[in-house]
């Protein structure tokens, strides 16, 4: 996704006009949101309501920084955001699907850095990806940037929707 606030150019020529950056991440939202809709219409989907433009899950943002764990204190740590706080798109209708993301780990090597924890949750907010799909890639970015944490929970609890409550729990200690 094209980075309207980064003023370098991506490839060393000139600066990208924000014109020619819009009209870039307008295309890349177009490509995937046809994209939803023809795997959608392989399974026999339609999708309700207005279909609004949304980014792939690929433009989230990747970088989490984090920090040293340097104790020999076994500590679990949890995060969790407030109501509000975490969204992203629902690909069936282009609503936004609002939730709590709650992290729990024990740290090997590393922390993660908070600062840049929100920036990453907050990269999601015009993805449009399944509730499920968006967990397990939280679980996996975050698993990466932990390094190896003795273990690592994250659980997403999203707004009820058709009178459905949604939780999605991915655990490090029920994978093989």
């Amino acid at each position: 996704m094209p980075d309207l606030s980064d003023p370098s150019p991506p490839n060393g020529s000139a600066t990208p006009s924000a014109e020619a950056s819009l009209r870039a991440l307008h295309e890349e939202s177009l490509r995937h949101t046809q994209l939803s809709l023809e795997h959608m219409a392989r399974h026999g989907i339609r999708p309700e309501g207005r279909v609004a433009l949304f980014l792939p899950p690929e433009t989230r943002q990747h970088e989490i920084q984090r920090l040293p764990y340097e104790h020999e204190a076994r500590q679990v740590v949890v995060y969790e955001t407030e109501q509000g706080e975490f969204s992203a798109l629902c690909p069936f209708s282009g609503l936004p699907d609002f939730g709590t993301v709650r992290i729990e780990y024990v740290p090997g090597a590393w922390l993660l850095e908070l600062k840049s924890l929100k920036y990453y949750l907050l990269s999601w907010r015009h993805i449009g990806a399944a509730q499920e799909d968006i967990t397990a890639l939280v679980y996996e970015d975050l698993h990466r940037h932990l390094g190896a944490p003795e273990y690592l929970v994250v659980t997403t609890v999203y707004n009820v929707r058709g009178g459905i409550n949604t939780t999605c729990t991915v655990d490090s200690r029920a994978q093989r």
